[in-house]
């Protein structure tokens, strides 16, 4: 498994199917995810997967959760209402699915990129995203996932050394700059605003 420090900027290397964005913080994480799929959306790429928001609640311990479809724009609420004093997992597992099951509906040979927000606990078990990955795969198609770094070594079993891993903070604080640099790396991931002679930003990881 290669990473950040591993050079991936060097001119010969073999062509990532999965880039995972290596995070300790969660939230920083879903910021970042936002802006970067925004990015991209406006340089016509066409995307596919589901990026998670956050909606705290002045009354709640726990955020509720959402899955914006990048596809389709539609939101899924995948989280439990259990009260004012709930603490533990909050993920409703049918929820996410659904969720699930209406991004894979979506992706397509002609997808430019599947994103997923977070490698998390339902993937460690063996289900969440898992399948979105493999049909991407299947098809082609590269895959940007978030992973938080607790769960980097159940991630690395999963990905079986086609990953390349990059830490969050690593990154250019310019969120171009920062695009520039994740599609450089992930050699795979087709942008059509490059195809057609728009200027980039060169970038490497520090």
């Amino acid at each position: 498994m290669q990473t950040e420090g591993d050079s991936p900027m060097q001119s010969v290397r073999p062509d990532w199917s999965i880039t995972a964005i290596v995070y300790s913080d969660g939230a920083e994480f879903e910021s970042f995810l936002r802006e970067m799929t925004a990015i991209m959306a406006e340089r016509e790429m066409r995307l596919a997967g589901l990026v998670q928001l956050s909606e705290k609640k002045p009354d709640r311990v726990k955020c509720d959760m959402h899955l914006r479809d990048l596809a389709t724009g539609e939101l899924h609420g995948i989280s439990d209402d259990r009260g004012p004093h709930a603490r533990g997992c909050v993920l409703n597992i049918d929820r996410l699915l659904g969720a699930c099951e209406a991004a894979g509906a979506e992706l397509s040979e002609q997808t430019d990129l599947l994103v997923l927000c977070k490698f998390g606990k339902t993937e460690v078990e063996g289900g969440g995203f898992r399948a979105l990955i493999a049909k991407a795969l299947e098809l082609s198609v590269p895959v940007l996932i978030g992973v938080p770094a607790i769960n980097l070594a159940a991630f690395r079993e999963f990905a079986a050394g086609l990953a390349l891993e990059i830490e969050l903070p690593r990154l250019p604080s310019d969120r171009f700059a920062a695009l520039e640099c994740l599609l450089d790396c992930s050699s795979t991931v087709r942008d059509p605003y490059q195809s057609r002679g728009g200027s980039a930003v060169g970038a490497e990881v520090a």
